[in-house]
């Protein structure tokens, strides 16, 4: 598969994002869109206003991938206000959390999964460097957790599995970023190198 994966910087692509993230929950939670009541067939939440977006777009020119990374949130994070857990450790000015990592189900096997798993790792320790994010927060099944380990993305588990919301059972877990360049000395020499993406 070849695919362009970029940040999301005008507002008719991110209507494509919104767009294709109501495809997909519709999909894997179709209890979440029929509850949530959206327009146009387009799912977003009060977190996106905080939110850098990001796209894989296919040959095409439809988006088939997206990720996004929640920083400066006066809301907070939808990891602490869905889930248990102590939260005391983290400093607020130094946290994000990634969410809304899907893929289109044509494009999901074990080639294309991890090509896009190596652009949004490369992507965000990028973006989080520069925004000064320590951790990152995510709401993880335990399968997901499972490949994001695969891929060196080694999120650590920091409460009980729990339910949250719509979304069924999961684990509140945390991100280091510096384990993530340590885990991926390629997206630092990257950095480094002032290599533009």
């Amino acid at each position: 598969m070849n695919f362009t994966f970029l940040e999301v910087e005008d507002s008719c692509l991110l209507d494509k994002v919104f767009a294709f993230r109501y495809k997909i929950l519709l999909e894997i939670y179709p209890e979440y869109i029929e509850a949530s009541n959206f327009l146009d067939n387009k799912e977003f939440d009060k977190y996106d206003a905080y939110s850098a977006h990001f796209a894989a777009i296919d040959k095409e020119g439809e988006v088939c991938a997206t990720v996004r990374l929640i920083h400066n949130s006066l809301l907070g994070y939808p990891t602490e206000n869905g889930m248990r857990f102590d939260n005391s450790m983290f400093e607020r000015d130094r946290l994000g959390e990634m969410s809304r990592i899907f893929v289109d189900a044509k494009y999901r096997n074990i080639q294309t999964t991890k090509k896009v798993i190596e652009e949004v790792k490369k992507f965000m320790y990028i973006k989080m460097m520069k925004l000064g994010i320590e951790y990152t927060y995510g709401s993880l099944e335990e399968s997901f957790l499972r490949l994001l380990r695969i891929y060196k993305m080694n999120y650590a588990i920091i409460g009980e599995k729990q339910e949250h919301g719509s979304f069924g059972f999961r684990y509140p877990s945390v991100l280091y970023t510096k384990q993530l360049g340590v885990d991926n000395p390629q997206i630092i020499e990257l950095l480094e190198a002032g290599r533009e993406l």
